[in-house]
């Protein structure tokens, strides 16, 4: 779905693929952190595809996938991921759950 939208509204090549992977993560981190299931919608907005998932999970750590998780550490790096390859990332974690925008460059 979100590279088929992502597609019509101008990604192609390398930023499709990220778009791909980005959306993918967001989505399985949904499954297996946010409740088991969330929201997942792309959008054009001032000349950059937008990536958005939503979904009932917290985030504790303010800094989750703004720096390299500990070597040994199994998982926790694919928030990381998503911030390298996406243009910008806004993250939002309250009570009712947590938002995650992606933003990429047409």
């Amino acid at each position: 779905m979100a590279t088929g939208e992502g597609g019509r509204l101008g990604l192609a090549g390398v930023r499709l693929d990220d778009l791909a992977l980005v959306s993918a993560e967001l989505v399985t981190n949904s499954v297996v952190h946010g409740g088991g299931g969330g929201t997942l919608r792309v959008w054009e907005e001032d000349g950059y595809v937008v990536c958005e998932v939503r979904d009932r999970g917290r985030l504790a750590d303010p800094l989750a996938g703004r720096r390299p998780a500990a070597r040994d550490q199994r998982g926790g790096r694919g928030l990381l991921l998503v911030n390298l390859v996406s243009d910008l990332v806004r993250v939002h974690t309250g009570p009712d759950g947590t938002t995650v925008r992606c933003w990429f460059a047409r």
